[in-house]
């Protein structure tokens, strides 16, 4: 179906149409989708873009210190992956390593977090 190959060729759930006014839906989806509605990347992850902004544990700095690592403290958290209200008209940060600031009491529809276990 149409849908499907849609689905195929998106690796997220983003917006179709011209933001804010119209979601075409052509992946059927007008808002957020249920996790594993797309194929795995390479690592066997599901839902690494689009979908909702993911928080992580990091506090926000624009730049991070010399061995990566982020700022023990902080006043706002990373969000990281982008959502189901990107587009490239508005938000074009669709990808894994996106991130922005958001305050550590956001909520809202487009935002969420990743539960990850360690093997």
């Amino acid at each position: 179906s149409e849908e499907v190959n849609v689905k195929q060729q998106s690796t997220g759930n983003i917006w179709q149409g011209h933001f804010p006014r119209e979601n075409t839906e052509e992946d059927g989806f007008k808002t957020t989708s249920p996790v594993g509605s797309y194929s795995p990347n390479s690592f066997g992850l599901y839902d690494m873009i689009g979908n909702a902004w993911e928080w992580v544990d990091d506090w926000w700095t624009v730049s991070h210190s010399p061995d990566g690592s982020p700022p023990p403290t902080g006043e706002e958290k990373v969000k990281k992956g982008g959502s189901f209200m990107c587009t490239k008209q508005y938000c074009y940060r669709y990808r894994c390593e996106a991130r922005t600031k958001t305050s550590a009491d956001t909520t809202g529809l487009n935002v969420g977090f990743r539960c990850a276990k360690s093997l």
